[in-house]
């Protein structure tokens, strides 16, 4: 044969029809070929099988899964808790009453005399949760909104501090430092008392933090209501808010966008009534992006030139299966009365079935006719209250998906009497309750403003189980201690404690107004409030505090490394 170079490898080509040895190549004897492929083939197959064979044994016989990780004790670092910052709401402005600034289409109805209002702010700081390893309680101070002006300094001295502001110029916010490792346990509230005017009335609100969604669980925008939802912004950089809203026959779709613009360190007002209009009944919802926001309404109604009451209404706790709402004070009131007391309810997704369990005084009372209520997804239901026996009460909302819950408490000489009488012609005022968070124990700090009193409402949600116990710490202006008192309370009951008999170590016979009421407890069945009552010969002046729950106790985190 003879071979051709090619450039990469060499080529054969035969020249005769047989090999160097004489025999013909294999390919040219007929069906071996065909023969050694299926030879070949069966060889593999049986490879095959004998593997697959050995495979199954070996993991029946010789495999064991590896073994669980073994726990390891991560680390702990020390980490400084981050500073209390409580956003306070502002005073109460009238609906004709443009905002500085903004050109904003107002209720042409309202009366644009406000009358006489008094205005106070008051913050207080206390020890965290007794037993903890800490230092005296945080120090700091009452500032504007962009953090610039310094109003009050908070400097505890032991056990707290306590300050107090009239009518201050501007939307306060309190800062106040951690105590050693733990935040500090602080509180604020707004009070405004107005005696005459469109807007008479008693509205006060503890001060809230700043956070990225919001629930608010009372107002309407029917004819002669302003529900005025005030956006605070106390951060560094501009956050956009999306505001959601249900009403009676479901969501809600506001006239315009739906998201709102809040600079840094600045509030955004929005009348709901000129955004969605002709809602009797209302939950919002707030979300935020770029930033957290503080939130709040102010929910005001008129009936012709007769006020018919004026409070804030604040965050409540997100949608869940289970809500509490404390403080239901009511006054007796007939079945159909007139403006008397509801629970409001909501299930934003979903169609719900839901419990109410009322705790008094005694035990568990019945309400007449709505143990168990149906709730449509999205759709606002008022629950009535007539009927109830004098006294307060703990709601237990309970439902097999998430809800929402608040309440709403009337005074007035009109109130429960029948809606055809003359007690709409009669003046009357309102409460909004939030529901709590009782899902962390160890209690909290709730701060009184000047010249309210009023009583403290503390609940057991539970219809059986041990007594809760729960220590009582009263303050003064001074944020030194005046009162102090340990309860065991029994398990499905409320207890009202007059505020004014809290305090017991006043000097010279004078016994000192409460300032602030500090409550300690380890049970996570303990909802509480204070009732603030005002006397008016047309009916008490009412609203409701609610404390802010207290930061958890970290005082170390368990850090990992690669």
């Amino acid at each position: 044969m003879t071979t051709e170079p090619t450039g990469d490898a060499p080529t054969t080509t035969p020249t005769s029809p047989t090999t160097p040895t004489g025999t013909k190549p294999t390919a040219d004897v007929p069906g071996r070929g065909a023969r050694l492929r299926r030879g070949l083939a069966r060889g593999l197959t049986a490879l095959l099988v004998l593997g697959v064979t050995a495979g199954v044994v070996v993991a029946g016989t010789r495999y064991a899964p590896p073994a669980a990780p073994e726990a390891v004790d991560l680390p702990r670092v020390a980490v400084d808790a981050a500073a209390t910052r409580l956003v306070c709401p502002g005073a109460l402005r009238l609906a004709t009453e443009p905002e500085p600034g903004d050109d904003v289409a107002y209720d042409p109805q309202f009366d644009p005399s406000p009358g006489e209002s008094t205005v106070t702010v008051r913050a207080a700081t206390v020890e965290p949760a007794a037993g903890q390893d800490r230092d005296d309680a945080g120090a700091g101070r009452l500032t504007d909104l962009a953090g610039e002006a310094t109003t009050a300094e908070l400097e505890p001295v032991g056990a707290g501090d306590v300050v107090g502001v009239q009518a201050p110029a501007s939307t306060p916010v309190i800062e106040v430092r951690p105590a050693g490792h733990v935040a500090a346990w602080a509180a604020g509230a707004v009070g405004v008392t107005t005696a005459l005017g469109d807007l008479r009335g008693l509205a006060a609100a503890s001060c809230q933090r700043a956070s990225a969604q919001t629930w608010l669980v009372g107002g309407s925008t029917s004819l002669g209501s302003s529900a005025r939802l005030v956006l605070q912004n106390p951060g560094r950089t501009a956050a956009t808010v999306r505001v959601d809203l249900w009403g009676p026959s479901g969501a809600v779709e506001l006239a315009g966008a739906p998201e709102f613009l809040v600079p840094a360190g600045a509030e955004r007002v929005v009348l709901l009534e000129g955004v969605a209009a002709e809602q009797s009944r209302i939950v919002t919802r707030l979300t935020s992006s770029g930033g957290v926001v503080s939130a709040y309404l102010q929910d005001s109604q008129l009936r012709g030139l007769v006020p018919a009451g004026v409070d804030y209404v604040v965050a409540g706790q997100e949608p869940a299966t289970r809500q509490v709402v404390p403080a239901l004070s009511v006054t007796a009131t007939q079945l159909e009365g007139a403006d008397t007391s509801v629970l409001r309810l909501l299930a934003p997704a979903d169609d719900a079935t839901a419990t109410i369990t009322l705790h008094g005084r005694d035990g568990e009372v019945l309400l007449p006719g709505a143990q168990q209520v149906e709730l449509d997804a999205g759709v606002v239901l008022d629950l009535p209250l007539d009927g109830l026996p004098v006294g307060d009460y703990t709601a237990v909302v309970e439902s097999d998906v998430p809800v929402v819950a608040g309440a709403l408490l009337t005074r007035g000489a009109g109130v429960g009497l029948p809606a055809a009488g003359t007690g709409s012609q009669l003046p009357l005022d309102r409460a909004w309750v939030p529901s709590s968070d009782t899902s962390a124990s160890g209690g909290g700090v709730l701060a009184l403003p000047a010249g309210t009193d009023g009583r403290l409402v503390v609940g057991v949600t539970g219809e059986s189980g041990a007594p809760a116990d729960v220590a009582l710490e009263v303050l003064d202006q001074t944020g030194a201690v005046v009162g102090e008192a340990d309860l065991t309370l029994q398990a499905g009951t409320t207890t009202s404690l007059a505020l004014s008999a809290l305090a017991t170590a006043g000097g010279a016979g004078v016994v000192p107004q409460p300032a602030a009421v500090v409550v300690r407890t380890d049970d996570d069945r303990v909802a509480w409030a204070a009732v603030l009552l005002t006397p008016d010969p047309a009916g008490d002046l009412v609203s409701v505090l609610a404390p802010v729950t207290a930061p958890a106790l970290q005082p170390d985190v368990g850090v990992r490394t690669r």
